[in-house]
């Protein structure tokens, strides 16, 4: 049994569906790097360690697969994603147009109220810049961006970005070695452009920088294609 697996505590079961709660588990180690890209995940091994039946795990897989954290082969053997270059931008670009939708409809809408909390996050970013914390920067980057998907009164947009805040979150840590240090820059520059309440260059600004993110990002030759 793999030793970053044999970690985990058992599943106790709560009000939450079994099904998520392993997928917010295996979420969680895919996301910090404790389950390595490519290393083969086992629907019975992971049962044993979560201390569930095959059942909850089968279904965790099966969403982890949808948000690309997973990969099947032919032989329908599972393995952690191995993103390169091309899933990058792929998953840049969709953010990018979800999130570009999400920045024009807010655009005309923030309060002053929305700004001072949005700067906010941009102060602690740079706090936590010096301090070479890029777990809480990272939490912070998802903040600013999920706080804008909470004020676009779209419900249908709110829950699909929600619905892949784990494939976020992954992006997030695949580009973070070359990014964090622009984090508040960047972030500030997507600031200053939704205070102009330009719906498309909202849109505009919130895509190109998800883009550029992910051309900085420096994938290892074993993800390369």
């Amino acid at each position: 049994m793999d030793s970053n697996l044999s970690d985990i505590p058992p599943i106790t079961p709560k009000r939450q569906r079994l099904a998520d709660q392993v997928y917010d588990a295996l979420c969680n180690l895919i996301i910090d790097n404790k389950l390595a890209p490519g290393q083969r995940l086992r629907e019975a091994e992971v049962a044993d360690v979560l201390e569930v039946s095959r059942t909850p795990v089968r279904e965790a897989f099966a969403r982890l697969e949808q948000q690309h954290l997973l990969e099947r082969d032919a032989s329908g053997r599972y393995f952690v994603a191995r993103w390169d270059k091309r899933t990058l931008w792929e998953v840049a670009t969709l953010r990018g147009a979800l999130e570009g939708l999400a920045a024009s409809l807010v655009s005309e809408t923030l309060s002053p109220e929305d700004f001072h909390h949005l700067e906010g996050i941009i102060m602690q970013m740079e706090a936590n810049l010096g301090r070479g914390d890029s777990d809480r920067l990272i939490s912070l980057d998802f903040q600013f961006h999920s706080y804008l998907w909470s004020r676009t009164r779209h419900e249908i947009l709110r829950r699909v970005l929600e619905e892949r805040k784990a494939q976020v979150l992954y992006f997030m840590c695949v580009t973070k070695p070359n990014d964090e240090a622009n984090y508040p820059e960047t972030h500030r520059q997507l600031l200053e452009v939704l205070r102009e309440g330009n719906p498309r260059k909202a849109s505009e600004a919130i895509a190109q920088h998800v883009l550029e993110t992910a051309e900085r990002a420096d994938t290892s030759p074993e993800q390369d294609e």
